[in-house]
């Protein structure tokens, strides 16, 4: 995986990009896949569901999981229009008209310092994902990045669009999917892009996939209703035909900058490229590996033995005609939330580094304020619960989503006080006294828990175990809670009412999630403490 980096590359990088930028340069020379940045998207569309709904999302990586996350409600009019909006890194943007009400998981600068760019600016910290009034969503985004080879042609620009600023740009201002990629693509075509990425737009009626891996270049495609496919950092379009321009939005550039780089494969004079191998390349991924075992129900995959043509995602039939898209994973079964939600766990999908997980469902049929359901989940999906939210109707988000934390303490030394945990390289993590009155953080101090123990103290394969069986009742409860929120939603016979009926049962399920968590937390803590006394007693 040439680079993995949440929040792109920049010549005034903060620690998480200088962090970054040393994984770039190990993985260009070895090709392996680092364990931090490490994002993984899914899309499974309607005719391989159940309920004929659509599903995808994807889980936020980071190499350290010790950065608060926040879920709120951006309210409609935040930013105004004419107003020019700075980012992290020194891209900025116009808005054109007042700014939509969305929701919104994001970084904490609840403390006045953006933890991304270290910066007290007014500006709004990585958004990853969400819904606006008009029902449009983004999951932003799957980091990528092109190879040398393409970058010499097409480097990234400083001052382009990163990461940080795509979903509160294109939720503020886009009323539909292909607004929103129009506006993306636009910006990629003009301003340039900081970083690459995998960014999902979509409304009610489609879904369209963004993958740039250069700071001008850009393939854009609706997806269809039959196609699944998974991204772990690396680009899942494959062979694709631009002919199809119902279907496909293209930079002009797209085939010459790989042409003018020598890496170009595909079929310049029929206007096909194959965007993962002109651009990216196959990398070896373990995260890859398990997601197709998971999807093709079977456990013969490993990091050296997939290729492309087991998870890319293509426009071109056999016969080189342009058909819908398509990729060769075939589902055993059809999938239902729960389904999507085990594919978020699956190790090493799901492990300790995750620190958001958004999942969307969208049913392309009745009423929009029901019609899309947002899965969210902080923290570790190993040990987890999934809360649905109605985004159209929620108009608060649970208070323990909201709380802004003091900063995780590292250091290289041994801590003396407080409550800390050893990581797997040896470095050690010591929480603030506030760090379980937000949702994230103790969701964060529980996984950490049973990752690596805590102030020297470890926990058991049993107590991992028990934590899993936990979590996998409280889901079941929380899909229970969800039949009847549904239900009362239903029942509601005024949008106020109905707007109650969704946020209440949201929030609710939400501080139960927290307040098993906490529990779970504090028991195994004095379990673990309880344990290292009885055996200090017996040396």
């Amino acid at each position: 995986m040439p680079t993995i980096n949440k929040r792109g590359i920049d010549t005034i990088m903060s620690l998480k990009k200088k962090i970054a930028a040393a994984f770039i340069a190990c993985a260009m020379t070895l090709a392996v896949v680092p364990s931090a940045f490490a994002c993984t998207a899914l899309y499974v569309g309607s005719d391989l569901t159940e309920d004929g709904t659509t599903m995808f999302g994807r889980i936020e990586d980071l190499g350290t999981n010790d950065y608060n996350k926040l879920f709120n409600i951006s309210p409609a009019g935040k930013h105004t229009a004419g107003e020019v909006y700075e980012g992290c890194y020194g891209f900025t943007y116009t808005f054109t008209h007042d700014s939509y009400r969305y929701t919104a998981r994001r970084d904490d600068n609840g403390l006045g310092v953006c933890p991304d760019c270290d910066s007290t600016h007014e500006h709004t910290p990585y958004e990853e994902a969400g819904t606006n009034e008009k029902g449009v969503m983004v999951s932003a985004t799957e980091s990528l990045y092109g190879t040398d080879a393409v970058l010499s042609v097409d480097p990234y620009v400083d001052n382009g669009i990163e990461e940080a600023e795509i979903t509160t740009v294109l939720l503020s201002e886009a009323s539909t999917a292909r607004e929103g990629v129009a506006l993306l693509t636009s910006i990629y075509d003009n301003a340039g892009a900081a970083g690459g990425s995998g960014v999902f737009i979509a409304d009610q009626n489609e879904t369209w996939f963004v993958e740039n891996l250069t700071g001008h270049t850009y393939l854009a495609l609706k997806l269809s209703s039959s196609v699944v496919f998974m991204q772990p950092n690396i680009a899942a379009m494959g062979k694709i035909d631009l002919d199809d321009t119902d279907h496909v939005v293209a930079s002009a550039n797209l085939i010459s900058v790989a042409q003018k780089a020598g890496t170009f494969v595909g079929d310049a004079a029929a206007n096909v490229i194959d965007l993962d191998a002109s651009y990216n390349g196959d990398i070896a991924s373990d995260r890859m590996a398990a997601g197709l075992n998971y999807l093709y129900g079977t456990d013969t995959f490993t990091k050296d033995n997939y290729s492309e043509t087991d998870f890319a995602i293509s426009n071109v039939g056999e016969n080189g005609a342009i058909v819908p898209v398509y990729s060769n994973i075939q589902l055993t079964k059809k999938f239902s939330v729960e389904d999507s939600i085990h594919f978020f766990q699956t190790e090493p999908i799901g492990k300790t580094g995750n620190v958001e997980t958004h999942l969307f469902q969208v049913s392309a049929t009745g009423d929009l304020n029901t019609a899309i359901t947002e899965w969210t989940a902080f923290d570790d999906d190993v040990y987890n619960a999934f809360v649905p939210y109605y985004p159209m109707l929620t108009t608060d988000t649970a208070d323990v989503y909201k709380v802004s934390v003091h900063k995780v303490t590292r250091s290289d030394e041994q801590p003396t006080e407080g409550v800390w945990y050893q990581d797997a390289k040896g470095r050690y993590y010591t929480y603030p006294d506030d760090w379980t009155d937000s949702f994230y953080g103790v969701r964060d101090a529980l996984s950490n828990l049973l990752t690596y123990g805590s102030n020297g103290n470890q926990v058991t394969a049993k107590d991992q175990a028990a934590a899993k069986a936990s979590y996998a009742a409280l889901q079941q409860e929380i899909m229970a809670d969800y039949a009847d929120m549904k239900a009362a939603v239903a029942a509601a016979d005024t949008l106020e009412a109905k707007q109650a009926a969704a946020t209440n049962a949201s929030n609710a399920m939400s501080q139960k999630v927290y307040n098993t968590t906490l529990k779970m937390y504090n028991k195994l803590q004095a379990k673990t403490a309880a344990r290292a006394w009885v055996s200090s007693l017996l040396h």
